[in-house]
């Protein structure tokens, strides 16, 4: 089926990713919401993305390759547990500014190549440090699994609004990594 005049996979993409920006949450984000807020039929997607499942891959290949840019810059020049702490922070910063972004990252990558990919790209740095620290492959995927799920969840409660009681939930971050970094210490 032929895409509608003007319509294009970029701005599918651009459609999608302003909604998931609004919304903050993926779940929010379908393809016939995507559909009327480009002004076509939900049928016409289908030229740009295979339904829910495409649109969910579509946003998880262009979050990760954000993620990856800017995990990357942050270990530029950084080693060892200053590296990780700067990835930490970055990928913190980047769920907390964008939490539906952050949680299009997590997304099974099952035999799709390219997925994984991305996924690489943008855990490749912190596998790096980590591996230069001296992780085996299970301690890596341990921290990893700890550090995705202190991120993603303290973002998606900040998101909610879950956090009311004093100190400001700001002020939690810095616990968060040092948490991170200190069971770094005891598996390196």
């Amino acid at each position: 089926m032929a895409a509608r005049r003007g319509v294009t996979s970029e701005r599918v993409a651009e459609a999608a990713l302003a909604m998931l920006d609004e919304a903050g949450r993926l779940e929010a984000v379908r393809p016939s919401a995507v559909a009327k807020r480009l002004g076509i039929r939900s049928q016409s997607l289908y030229a740009h993305l295979d339904g829910t499942a495409g649109l969910r891959r579509l946003l998880a290949l262009l979050c990760l390759d954000e993620l990856a840019a800017l995990v990357t810059a942050a270990a530029v020049g950084r080693s060892g547990r200053d590296a990780v702490e700067a990835i930490v922070r970055t990928q913190l910063d980047y769920a907390l500014a964008h939490p539906g972004r952050s949680e299009a990252t997590v997304h099974p990558p099952g035999n799709d190549m390219e997925l994984v990919a991305s996924i690489e790209r943008a855990g490749g740095p912190l596998q790096t440090v980590l591996t230069s620290l001296g992780l085996d492959f299970e301690a890596r995927v341990h921290w990893v699994r700890l550090q995705l799920a202190i991120t993603t969840g303290y973002a998606a409660l900040v998101r909610d609004g879950r956090l009311t009681l004093l100190p400001e939930p700001s002020t939690t971050v810095d616990h968060l990594v040092e948490v991170l970094l200190d069971r770094l210490g005891s598996v390196a």
